[in-house]
């Protein structure tokens, strides 16, 4: 993979215990989220995979949660994977299934953005487009906190 970091465990050596100012910070919930916003949007990237829109119930709900929770703590949280399934349900000739323009409507969301975060939905550490959406954040200096405690080295 390009970028900054080759793996999840690549990452996680560059994070440092209650050290705000590393790449990524892991064991982040919705509150210290609230907390480290200031005030800015905030990029929820969930599971999903955009070739073909799978994205099982389980897991768009999942993604509408982890909104909703920084939503309750008046957080503007923006989940694409939301935003793009209720799109595709309002229309289904999107173009959205496809990559390119998948990347070309989601980037200014990510430019928009002043944190990413990774809730601990399922599938987060195995989707290619968390880690695009990680790999990205990471390289312009966006910082990046994951909901999960730490991720296993080779994962």
């Amino acid at each position: 993979m390009s970028g900054p970091f080759d793996s999840w465990a690549d990452l996680a050596r560059a994070a440092k215990p209650q050290d705000w100012s590393a790449p990524i910070v892991f064991g982040v919930g919705p509150v210290e989220m609230a907390q480290r916003s200031g005030g800015r949007m905030v990029y929820v990237t969930t599971p999903v995979r955009i070739d073909c829109w799978q994205v099982p119930e389980a897991v768009a709900l999942d993604a509408a949660r982890a909104a909703a929770e920084l939503a309750r703590f008046r957080v503007a949280a923006v989940s694409p994977v939301v935003l793009g399934a209720a799109m595709l349900e309002a229309d289904m000739h999107l173009s959205l299934r496809e990559p390119k323009h998948w990347a070309r409507w989601v980037a200014p969301i990510r430019n928009a953005a002043g944190a990413l975060w990774v809730p601990a939905s399922r599938g987060w550490r195995a989707c290619p487009q968390i880690w695009a959406d990680v790999q990205w954040a990471a390289s312009h200096g966006v910082p990046v906190m994951v909901e999960a405690q730490e991720v296993r080295h080779g994962g």
